[in-house]
């Protein structure tokens, strides 16, 4: 279904028509993650500056920074415990750790174009090919996005640097 959602046409019979909300539809009628484990979740595609802008937070914030490389470490830095949790792709998409994202804290999607995203990787000598590490980017990302939307709160755009994401990041902690 997610992977078709955003195909899909919605017809509206009244356009000026107007809803009521009652419990369930409003921000604080569920659960706030961050409340309950104190945790940031930070997500998205190599090259995003999930990792700098983690170490900007947790300087801000005294939060530590959990940066896990297996299944076993990535369930275990989902825990409680008041952290910010960088996860890679291959781990966000893992059938084990997926459902466990969206209630374990607060989930930021870092998002960011495919050609920016490869410039930063060539530069930073992932790739000698830019062109291949694009195409290999956009593939990646066509498998992920569906994913990242299912596990996200919140959406920052990694468009410029960690340093100016960083107030929008922590204005939308204190949400």
């Amino acid at each position: 279904m997610a992977k078709y959602l955003i195909n899909e046409r919605y017809e509206v019979g009244e356009a000026d028509a107007r809803r009521e909300f009652s419990v369930g539809d409003r921000r604080e009628d569920y659960a706030d993650a961050w409340q309950d484990t104190g945790n940031l979740i930070l997500v998205g595609l190599r090259g995003a500056g999930k990792a700098e802008l983690a170490r900007l937070i947790g300087e801000r914030t005294g939060l530590g920074v959990a940066v896990p490389e297996t299944l076993e470490e990535a369930v275990a830095a989902l825990a409680p415990g008041g952290r910010i949790v960088v996860l890679g792709d291959e781990l966000v998409g893992h059938d084990d750790v997926r459902p466990l994202i969206h209630g374990a804290g607060k989930v930021f999607y870092l998002m960011a174009d495919t050609r920016l995203l490869s410039g930063r990787l060539a530069v930073r000598g992932e790739g000698a090919d830019k062109e291949a590490l694009w195409r290999g980017l956009s593939a990646r990302l066509s498998l992920m996005e569906p994913v990242f939307y299912s596990v996200l709160h919140f959406i920052l755009q990694a468009s410029g640097t960690p340093e100016e994401m960083l107030d929008d990041a922590l204005e939308k902690i204190g949400y």
